[in-house]
């Protein structure tokens, strides 16, 4: 197990830009495939979202999202869920939205 957590997004419906970052994990930070999270969107939608990574740009090509422990340096440690090479796609359960994320860092409470 490494010391860091790659997540690369490439430019595309999650980042406009991409995305290339590095997080500490946490010593004890095993990953864990995810499928759902709370979560509220950009657009103030909260709720449970399904989430899987995507590895295509719209989003058909799918697998499980991947969750793991990092260092936060506001709650000393968050759960880092990350996707595929076109980041994740949730699925607001109450409602059906959609929307597309690079990555999520939520607290360590949220799952």
């Amino acid at each position: 197990m490494g010391t860091f957590v790659s997540v690369e997004v490439e430019p595309g419906p999650a980042s406009e830009d991409g995305v290339s970052l590095r997080f500490k994990r946490v010593a004890s930070g095993e990953a864990r495939a995810i499928a759902d999270v709370r979560y509220e969107s950009e657009g103030g939608l909260l709720g449970r979202w399904q989430v899987v990574a995507a590895d295509d740009a719209e989003g058909t090509v799918t697998r499980p999202a991947e969750a793991v422990l990092v260092e936060d340096s506001s709650d000393g440690s968050a759960w880092l869920i990350a996707g595929g090479a076109h980041g994740l796609v949730l699925t607001h359960e109450a409602s059906g939205v959609v929307v597309r994320e690079a990555y999520l860092l939520v607290s360590a409470r949220a799952l």
